[in-house]
């Protein structure tokens, strides 16, 4: 074996070394982050969710926008169902995510009104999605998108994310980075307590443009 083959097998250990701790990181803090918002009250999260909500609102990268993506919360996450009627209200066209069994990666489809909203079903998160025969446009047959408005788990001041482990919105991203003939903004929704000084990250993990949160 020459001295390049090993100089090849110890970088590729290396690397592989590297990758397995950041993970135990981020299974560490993914279990700390989670913790914290099994404590929140349910009046902390309606207070912290209409406050993001009007810097939402409020942001230029969103009134701009003719089409927006936005994920459906649960009860653990900055709540959107107000920010879905005002999608409606001024008129954007709306996408939400997709999750189907077997299908690797998460699917953005069109929302057509608030009455479609009703009328999905729940699924396994308590979450509305449209089921799985359900045939929707997506992002990519529409092919623009100008913002998208994403969860996460935890998250930087300068828009590192930790998601909860399926890399679901890196994946979307990186798409929407290569088949989109423009790069839409993202804007992530936070509570303050999700809020952390650092994250790991791999090459795979996309930064968000900017996280917006109650500043306490």
């Amino acid at each position: 074996m020459t001295s390049e083959t090993n100089f090849i097998i110890c970088k590729r250990q290396i690397i592989m070394t590297d990758k397995s701790t950041i993970m135990a990181q981020k299974a560490a803090l993914r279990k700390q982050l989670n913790n914290i918002l099994n404590s929140l009250t349910t009046d902390d999260i309606t207070r912290q969710s209409d406050i993001v909500l009007e810097k939402v609102l409020k942001h230029p990268v969103y009134q701009a926008a003719t089409s927006v993506s936005v994920y459906l919360s649960f009860d653990k996450e900055i709540q959107t169902d107000k920010l879905l009627q005002d999608i409606f209200k001024s008129g954007k066209k709306c996408y939400i995510p997709r999750f189907r069994k077997g299908v690797p990666d998460m699917e953005m489809v069109h929302l057509k009104s608030l009455d479609d909203y009703e009328q999905l079903p729940l699924n396994r998160w308590n979450i509305r999605q449209p089921r799985d025969d359900d045939k929707r446009r997506s992002v990519f047959d529409d092919g623009s998108l100008d913002v998208v408005l994403m969860p996460g788990l935890g998250f930087t001041r300068d828009g590192h994310r930790l998601g909860r482990g399926k890399g679901y919105y890196d994946g979307f991203l990186t798409r929407c980075f290569k088949r989109l003939s423009a790069r839409p903004a993202t804007l992530a929704l936070a509570f303050q307590q999700q809020i952390v000084p650092s994250i790991p990250c791999t090459e795979t993990d996309v930064r968000v443009d900017e996280v917006l949160f109650v500043e306490e």
